[in-house]
């Protein structure tokens, strides 16, 4: 005689059995994934690589718990997966090479104001601190303020030219074939 709150029923006790199996493989599966997320968060990679490199082995092994399944209820098989170290890639800049001294930087200088002798002035001083000076000349129209146009890959020397006019506009030079690879066009706004 069955116990007092024993099921009659053999089909019953196993479908019980097998959701009670199902319900431990669901916590076992929970209980991976944050042991997995503990690895990783920790330093670890998921797929066992402490060093995240892909030098340790790529598959896990299987933990099983509970008690076997009953004769007729199904089965279930995991399979084990492979997981492959993808190598991270950085980009770096290639370095910079170091600001050109004014011994290596060929200068222009242009006046685009009514002053006259304004360019051949800054021209001299230019070539007092070492630039490379081409002869000044006069900018075919009028302008309020300063601009240094330059070639590409002389911003910097550009930058630290503008010392010397400090009301300019630092521009990429706008045309093809400029007389050296900086232009210096002094407008009314500059100061002496």
């Amino acid at each position: 005689m069955p116990g007092r709150h024993a099921s009659d029923d053999r089909r019953r006790f196993q479908r019980d059995l097998r959701r009670a199996g199902l319900i431990g493989l669901g916590v076992l599966v929970v209980v991976i994934g944050i042991g997995f997320a503990a690895r990783t968060l920790i330093g670890g990679s998921p797929d066992g690589d402490p060093a995240g490199d892909g030098s340790a082995a790529a598959t896990q092994p299987v933990a099983t718990t509970g008690a076997p399944p009953a004769t007729d209820a199904p089965t279930t098989t995991v399979p084990a997966t492979t997981t492959t170290a993808v190598p991270a890639t950085t980009t770096t800049e290639a370095p910079r090479p170091p600001v050109r001294p004014p011994s290596q930087v060929g200068v222009l200088v242009l006046n685009a104001t009514s002053v006259g002798g304004l360019a051949g002035r800054l021209t001299e001083e230019l070539a007092d601190l070492g630039y490379r000076t081409v002869p000044p000349d006069n900018h075919p129209e009028n302008l309020d303020s300063s601009v240094i146009w330059y070639v590409e890959g002389y911003d910097r020397e550009a930058a630290a030219l503008s010392e010397q006019v400090p009301d300019a506009e630092l521009v990429l030079f706008p045309g093809d074939a400029p007389r050296a690879p900086i232009t210096v066009v002094l407008g009314a706004g500059h100061q002496e």
